[in-house]
């Protein structure tokens, strides 16, 4: 019965139909189950699935991963006593199922797509991107936030102070601040950052993203405008409603206390807004949405049609407040719009640009060539240069 269970989540993951849940469930079954069954399991399993025939592995490390997770001892060890027909069914199947388990990452491919081919002369890498943002004041000034700047006091132009603490940004004289005294946090490239504004409002900012917020609220109303990806959690307060414009747009979102994203980037085409919890309308010029948690609202910059989408997964969407690279049946185009705002590079194309598409997730903290290891799955010729340009060959 265990065993019919395995290989019915195997085929599940196989066919991007494992759920979370199921995710957790196949990783604990392989964990108790014998090595030598695991095996067998496998490659009945994986010999129902159609390989391309052209498809490029490297077998020397994927004869080690699968040893690895399956913790065989000499008499088991793939290279010296299993027959080829596993080994080449393990080859090009077992990795999809047993790199999950290597790490907290995972992903595969579908439509076509067979493996990365490195093209990188020496041992240059580029580190992920981490916390940081530049502060700008009102009156012009710009601080960058890290935590080498932590506990230091900046002195503004008017006189008032402000302090960095723990990463954020604390306002000393308060009660002295105007209404329309307003301030923006920027994260460049690499970076990302959480604030909480004075409302108690907290937003974490994705990379390439801006807020401008006023230091304090008016009594009236809380607004502010922002760029890029942004995730709030809105501290309720029903006499002062929460209003979210986006920079260069007539789309505005009001909310009285609720978890939310928006995704603005520009070279998306679109924006997606999407409800975790509570409730939000989003204003399109005249046109007005009322959103419920797990609807994703996608919109264009100067129109009023709007779009909205049932069931969204909230796990996808607030992948990368959580650290992880999230890619959803994504193209080669969609894949490398998200590296080259972590990892600060420049993505060329020499030729077409590859097909099919991508599904799983990488955690953030790998370095460039790590994340593009993971994307091993996937048949495209890249060349990473000392410039932090990566060219991908078709």
């Amino acid at each position: 019965m265990r065993n019919e269970r395995i290989r019915y989540l195997l085929e599940q993951y196989y066919n991007n139909a494992l759920s979370q849940t199921e995710t957790v469930e196949l990783s604990r079954l392989l964990d108790i189950t014998d090595p030598g069954e695991l095996v067998d399991i496998l490659s009945l399993t994986m010999g129902s699935f159609s390989v391309p025939e052209n498809s490029i592995v490297d077998e020397a490390e994927i004869d080690a991963k699968v040893n690895e997770i399956l913790a065989l001892d000499k008499d088991l060890q793939l290279k010296t006593t299993r027959n080829k027909s596993i080994l080449r069914l393990l080859k090009y199947s077992a990795v999809a199922a047993t790199i999950m388990l290597i790490g907290s990452y995972w992903l595969f491919y579908q439509n076509g797509l067979a493996s990365f081919d490195q093209k990188i002369t020496t041992e240059k890498d580029i580190q992920p991107g981490h916390d940081g943002a530049i502060l700008v004041l009102s009156d012009g000034t710009q601080v960058p936030l890290d935590s080498a700047l932590d506990r230091k006091v900046f002195v503004k132009r008017d006189g008032s102070k402000i302090r960095i603490s723990n990463g954020q940004v604390v306002y000393l004289d308060s009660k002295n601040i105007k209404e329309n005294d307003l301030s923006i946090i920027k994260t460049p490239v690499g970076r990302n950052y959480n604030i909480t504004l004075s409302d108690g409002t907290k937003v974490w900012l994705n990379a390439s993203s801006s807020i401008e917020y006023p230091v304090s609220f008016s009594k009236k109303a809380r607004k502010v405008k922002i760029s890029g990806e942004v995730y709030f959690e809105v501290a309720k307060n029903p006499q002062r409603p929460f209003v979210v414009n986006i920079q260069n747009s007539q789309t505005n979102i009001e909310v009285l206390g609720t978890r939310f994203n928006i995704n603005t980037y520009a070279d998306n085409g679109n924006y997606k807004t999407t409800l975790l919890h509570g409730s939000i309308k989003l204003n399109a010029g005249k046109r007005h949405y009322l959103l419920t948690p797990n609807q994703q609202a996608v919109s264009q910059p100067n129109s009023e049609q709007v779009q909205v989408i049932n069931n969204i997964n909230p796990e996808d969407i607030l992948a990368w407040k959580d650290d992880l690279l999230c890619f959803n049946e994504a193209s080669i185009d969609e894949v490398m719009l998200e590296l080259a705002r972590w990892y600060n590079i420049e993505v060329v194309y020499d030729g077409s640009k590859p097909q099919g598409t991508f599904t799983g997730k990488i955690e953030k903290n790998l370095t460039l060539r790590q994340a593009l290891k993971i994307l091993g799955a996937t048949r495209v010729t890249y060349e990473l240069t000392h410039d932090n340009k990566l060219i991908i060959k078709n």
